[in-house]
Order: structure tokens, then C-alpha cells, then sequence
């Protein structure tokens, strides 16, 4: 279908917009969606220390846990950058949700810091008052890129403890390759629909655990949690994250997999208010729930 004409409104009257991404301003806090607290901490990983933002619903003593990791590889991104979402998931879900401040200055500490974080946030559950048996993980961009990741390194240890896994148009194939890449939306769309995939020079140092999910082994891959995948039509990583979420079918992952026809990377940030950002939200909600 065609792109939503409130984006291609933006787009004409943002031009530089298309390459370096849609600037996200938020509301002011009195008009972002309403939680009980939030609270901010400074949490230790080995040498590393990493900013958190805790999302409460309400009063009671113990919630599930909706663990997320921004975006902001190719475009602006940060934890403010997804303030509103955060509070979004947490007011619709119950959920406590836990956004990881990862700098975003090199992809293989931010991995670290966000891999660290994770394993103190597991480490002092009790404390952050977390229902340990029910607890989700997710992100958007490259940020649901270091959840698949997380997970995958989890389950080679022989552990599984995330109960569900939430990804907003992922990086799947981790290069910033175009023209020679096998995914037709890449070449169709980047750098016209407020992403371009060559404006960022990706290196990953090869001495941490990383990897392209698709070329992971399949019985690792078989291990992952029930998983919620949105694409958008316009976004240059829309095929790859279809073909991941095939890919995960085929091995017998439950899979609930939603492409936003009409809308571009980031729109779980982007617009708020408008009718595909209301609805990822809802479906987001409805497929956190616990039974």
C-alpha cells in the first residue's frame, strides 16, 4: 500500500529527515502516559557502569518484567528517545519494564553494557522486586538485535530464562551492505524513508560473543521463546526480519510476526497518537500477558 501520508508529509517538509531519521520530541512529562514511578539507577558490571530506567505500574511488591533495549545505531536513539513507549508497555501490561542507557558510540560495548546489564538485573531480581518466572525481553533496531543475541548466548549456556521476546523491525544481518544484499527491501528503500544503513560504519570486535542470527545454529535457534516480530513495508530491514521470522517458524518457535503496511522504520517511536503506533502497542500488550 502506499506509504501513510502523514509520513510523506514529514518527509517533504523534513527532507534531511530520509537519511538521518525522524527526530522524536517528546511531550512533557506531565503529558506522557501516566505510570506510578520511575526511578533511575547506576547499575556495576565488572568495570563497566551502566545507566537503567524502572518503569513501576503500580504499588504491589512483585511484577513481571519487560526488559528493553533502545534503538540508535543508523538513527537518533537513547532511553528518552523511547521514554514514551517504555511508559506505554508498562501502563498497558502491568509489566515493570527496565530500559538499558547503552551509549551508543561502538556496537561491541554497547553490546557489552547491555549484555552486563542484563545479568545484574537477573542477578538482583529479588531485590527489583521481579516475578523471576516471568520475565520478557525485546528492543527495537539494533536494540532487539542485542536481545536475540542475549537470548542465544543464555540458551548455549544451557539456559532459557526469558518466557518471551518482543523485536521491533530488527537488524538481522548485521553489515551495512545494499546493493549486494540478498534482502530486496534494503535496496528498494534505504535512505529514503528515514534510514540509511550506509551512513554508519559497523565493526564489531571479534572478541566478544556476536553474531548474525540467521546463520546461528538451528537447534539453538529452536531453543528461543515465544516471539513478536513487527516490520514495517518502507524500512530497508523489513526482509530480513520476515525472513527471521520464517526462518524461526520453520524450526518450531512460536512466532506471532505483524508488517505495518505503510510505515517505516521506528514507527514504535515515531508519532505518537497515530492509528499503527496505537495498534504495535496494543499487540504488544495482548502478547506480553501471562496466561
Amino acid at each position: 500500500m502506499p506509504i501513510h501520508l502523514y509520513i510523506e508529509q514529514y518527509f517533504q517538509v523534513h527532507p534531511e529527515a530520509r537519511k538521518r531519521g525522524i527526530e522524536i520530541k517528546n511531550p512533557p512529562i506531565e503529558k506522557r502516559p501516566k505510570v506510578w514511578k520511575v526511578e533511575e539507577k547506576l547499575v556495576s558490571a565488572g568495570k563497566l557502569q551502566i545507566p537503567i530506567r524502572i518503569y513501576i505500574p503500580n504499588e504491589e511488591e512483585k511484577h513481571p518484567l519487560f526488559i528493553f533495549f533502545h534503538g540508535g545505531t543508523f538513527i537518533p536513539g537513547g532511553v528518552e528517545s523511547h521514554d514514551v513507549s517504555c511508559r506505554m508497555i508498562c501502563s498497558l501490561t502491568g509489566y515493570k519494564v527496565i530500559a538499558i542507557d547503552y551509549t551508543t558510540e561502538s556496537e561491541s560495548q554497547s553490546f557489552q553494557q547491555c549484555d552486563g546489564a542484563v545479568k545484574w538485573i537477573m542477578k538482583h531480581a529479588e531485590s527489583l522486586g521481579v516475578l523471576s518466572d516471568e520475565m520478557a525481553i525485546g528492543g527495537s533496531s539494533i536494540g532487539a538485535h542485542f536481545a536475540i543475541n542475549i537470548v542465544l548466548n543464555f540458551i548455549c549456556q544451557g539456559i532459557v530464562p526469558f518466557k518471551k521476546q518482543v523485536l521491533y523491525y530488527p537488524i538481522i544481518e548485521w553489515d551495512d551492505q545494499v546493493k549486494t544484499s540478498p534482502h530486496i527491501s534494503r535496496m528498494l528503500f534505504n535512505g529514503k524513508y528515514g534510514l540509511d544503513l550506509t551512513m554508519h560504519s559497523i565493526y564489531l570486535s571479534p572478541s566478544i560473543s556476536y553474531y548474525a542470527p540467521l546463520y546461528e545454529n538451528n537447534n539453538d535457534l529452536a531453543q528461543m521463546p515465544p516471539t513478536l516480530i513487527f516490520t514495517a513495508e518502507y524500512d530497508p530491514l523489513c526482509d530480513e526480519g520476515d525472513q527471521f521470522a520464517e526462518e524461526l517458524r520453520k524450526i518450531g518457535v512460536d512466532v506471532k510476526y505483524v508488517r505495518f503496511d505503510g510505515n517505516v522504520h521506528g514507527f514504535m517511536q515515531n508519532f505518537p497518537g497515530s492509528p499503527d503506533y496505537m495498534r504495535g502497542h496494543d499487540i504488544t500488550a495482548a502478547f506480553l500477558a501471562f496466561e
